[in-house]
């Protein structure tokens, strides 16, 4: 392989990364927001079966949450 068609690829690999990793975040808040909702509709009763970093990251979104309602008031 050419080394110009393997900078190409290597390029395209990596900018395929970022959006990919993008993505993810942007999951991952969604999820995050869909768990506070279930929560707050009752829908959810406990956090049982989620893993110690979800609820780490629940934890996290909710403290942002209350601290833009503070600044809002």
């Amino acid at each position: 392989m050419p080394v110009d068609e393997k900078a190409i690829l290597e390029k395209k690999i990596g900018a395929t990364r970022v959006k990919m990793e993008k993505l993810q975040r942007t999951t991952r808040e969604m999820e995050i927001k869909l768990v506070i909702w279930d929560l707050m509709s009752g829908h959810r009763k406990n956090l049982d079966d989620l893993s110690l970093d979800f609820v780490d990251d629940l934890q996290k979104a909710i403290k942002k949450c209350i601290q833009e309602v503070r600044e809002r008031i």
